[in-house]
């Protein structure tokens, strides 16, 4: 029995992981919404992600992460270091871990709402937060390998939130996170719910059909 769960989970993994590896490699379906800013990406690969976690769980959800960020490092790591792939498992668990342990208890409706939501509002505060203080110097020290501060990093990586908003006076004004991170992560995150919930109730009664057959 415990073979066959783990020959399931891996079956999983590499469907969604597959689906969510090609949802980002497809030419289009990602692009940024703000000029001069190329590495704020809306992109559709966080769906089959969150569709599998709200449906078999937080490992499920977990382990597909990892696996899409092993494939995305083959590109990143000559554009950003694998800084990017850093950025998206971190954003990425912050999404689907709450959710998908809310929805595990809960599996109706009202508290799968209440669960991607929830998700929704973590990944929010962390993908701003997180990447401002952590991920955003981190791309500073790679892009600017001189820098020997944190000042000097950030100040690297502000040049590109100046050249978008000339109005900005350094990397600690506020404006950065307000008109620009959270704005981002609000729109990119909405995307992602929107269409989970669009394609989840369809989708799982499919999933559950198949189970079914397989546990004949």
């Amino acid at each position: 029995m415990k073979i066959k769960k783990s020959l399931f989970l891996i079956a999983r993994v590499a469907v969604f992981g597959a689906l969510a590896i090609i949802l980002y490699m497809v030419p289009g379906l990602q692009f940024p919404i703000f000029p001069g800013l190329p590495f704020l990406k809306i992109h559709f690969d966080e769906i089959p992600v969150l569709f599998a976690s709200l449906a078999y769980g937080p490992l499920t959800g977990t382990l597909i992460i990892f696996l899409k960020g092993l494939f995305k490092l083959i590109q990143d790591i000559g554009e950003t270091g694998g800084i990017g792939v850093l950025a998206d498992i971190i954003y990425g668990l912050a999404f689907i871990l709450p959710a998908s342990f809310i929805y595990k208890y809960h599996k109706n409706f009202k508290m799968g709402l209440v669960a991607i939501f929830s998700g929704m509002f973590v990944n929010l505060i962390f993908s701003s937060f997180i990447g401002y203080y952590l991920i955003y110097p981190l791309y500073g020290f790679y892009f600017n390998p001189s820098a020997s501060s944190y000042n000097e990093a950030m100040n690297t990586v502000f040049t590109l939130f100046k050249a978008a908003n000339s109005s900005l006076t350094s990397w600690s004004d506020p404006k950065i996170l307000f008109e620009f991170l959270l704005p981002f992560n609000l729109i990119k995150d909405s995307v992602i719910v929107v269409f989970t919930i669009l394609v989840y109730k369809p989708l799982s009664l499919l999933i559950k059909k198949n189970d079914g057959n397989n546990k004949k």
